[in-house]
């Protein structure tokens, strides 16, 4: 299909972007949905646009309900997991009101453009719309909160042009837009003014791949003295020379950068290159090093339980993992998180091979995720075919033996640091990813404790 939305038959439009889970994500900016709202308002003459969050919405259902009703046009930004949230709105839609025009759109149908939408959805869009423009009066109050009193982002740059074979880039026609610096910098004046946050992330799949623009932003913080602390992600490759040298991190951290994230993936050098990550096990070392050296916090992710990896690859990874932690307290461990064949990338084709079935119909993923090994990140009951009994059972344990072992093991509170201290020595140095401690410390954790401690 032609990739042009026709406009001329929308004014009165509502936007909306659904909860992807039982648990709403307050607080936090759904940049596509947020984007979608704010071209329709520019690109549509006299238009009428109501854009709602359900995350961010404690009465959505009722504010929903009241908004429909003299609409003409919705839309929905959908991602595989929201459809369970979504197609009960549509069905209230085509049953309370039949002549309002209802289109979806987002990384779903990007993924599977060739899907059937159903006889419920009058147009399904599998392609990106201009993302021009961001409305600061489509910003829930939520997240307005969460920036005055937490963190604020401001949008840098879209996509990657890396092809890592776990992630959508891969199966994506896209290469990495950074947006216009004058944007940028319009956009970090305007967030500081509004909102005066205590801490901004930079929101960026690399935001020092374009160099230059990186170092604008630097710049102009330098320049404003602005005191607000910042973070951003980065590939480890970056850190060389002729990018991200000793000169550019002493200027980083003059002008408050305060955390950099990795996505390190494996310690494994053969699971690296499968996973088409670019990166050498060298190259991850020395960024984490460049960073403590200047006192930045280095965030580093990592997956396990991947298809052909095997115990000697993962063990790669874990001595890698304590390693980065003996840097010190400025290393955070992210994961390791057990790989999830989410749709998207080249790993999703191929553990198709093991027998895992997929929907074959928008309407068909409504409860995929209810029973399915597919399911939260956080899984802790996943029965994928390429692992063992055992290793289903085990692995999507460790990231809580790591966070709470190694990172708490390294935090000022005495308290986390006690439990660190146990975790760390009694099952991170062991490799035991489980026990009744652990369960009944999960079961606390989750249950009983409030206070982030």
């Amino acid at each position: 299909m032609t990739e042009q939305l026709d406009l001329s038959r929308m004014r009165r439009i509502l936007v909306v972007n659904s909860r992807s889970g039982p648990a709403k994500l307050a607080g936090q900016v759904m940049w596509g949905a947020w984007a979608v709202a704010s071209y329709l308002k520019t690109a549509v003459q006299d238009a009428d646009v109501i854009y709602l969050d359900e995350n961010n919405e404690d009465d959505f259902q009722e504010k929903f309900r009241s908004a429909v009703k003299d609409r003409d046009t919705v839309g929905f930004s959908v991602t595989s997991m929201q459809i369970k949230y979504t197609l009960p709105l549509i069905r209230y839609i085509k049953e309370k009101h039949p002549g309002v025009r209802v289109i979806t759109g987002g990384v779903h149908h990007i993924l599977f453009p060739e899907q059937p939408a159903g006889a419920l959805i009058d147009e399904a869009v599998p392609y990106e719309l201009p993302r021009a423009n961001f409305l600061y009066e489509f910003l829930p109050e939520k997240v307005r909160g969460t920036y005055r009193r937490e963190r604020a982002q401001v949008l840098t740059g879209f996509n990657c042009s890396f092809k890592c074979s776990f992630c959508v880039n891969s199966v994506r026609n896209c290469r990495y837009e950074p947006r216009s610096i004058p944007e940028i910098l319009a956009d970090i004046d305007y967030v500081v003014k509004e909102f005066s946050p205590p801490r901004i992330y930079f929101r960026d799949e690399d935001f020092f791949f374009d160099i230059a623009k990186a170092k604008a932003v630097i710049a102009h913080i330098l320049e404003k003295g602005y005191r607000f602390k910042w973070e951003a992600t980065s590939r480890v490759t970056n850190f060389t020379e002729l990018k991200i040298n000793d000169a550019l991190l002493d200027e980083m951290r003059r002008a408050g950068c305060v955390e950099v994230r990795f996505g390190v993936e494996s310690g494994s050098q053969k699971t690296l290159n499968y996973l088409r990550k670019g990166q050498t096990v060298a190259q991850i070392k020395r960024a984490v090093t460049q960073c403590v050296k200047y006192g930045i916090s280095a965030n580093c992710s990592f997956i396990t339980g991947l298809p052909g990896e095997t115990a000697a690859d993962r063990e790669e990874t874990f001595r890698l993992i304590s390693e980065l932690h003996e840097l010190g307290p400025l290393v955070v461990i992210l994961g390791p998180q057990v790989y999830r064949p989410y749709p998207g990338g080249t790993i999703y084709e191929e553990v198709k091979k093991y027998g895992l079935k997929f929907p074959a119909s928008f309407e068909e993923w409504e409860n995929f995720y209810d029973n399915n090994p597919t399911g939260s990140v956080f899984d802790e009951n996943p029965s994928y075919p390429w692992l063992t009994a055992g290793e289903n059972k085990r692995l999507p344990r460790a990231w809580e033996v790591v966070h709470y072992g190694l990172n708490w093991s390294s935090s000022s509170n005495p308290v986390k640091k006690l439990i660190g201290f146990w975790f760390k020595h009694a099952h991170w140095n062991l490799r035991w990813f489980g026990g009744p401690d652990l369960a009944l410390f999960m079961f606390i954790r989750k249950k009983l404790l409030r206070s982030g401690i």
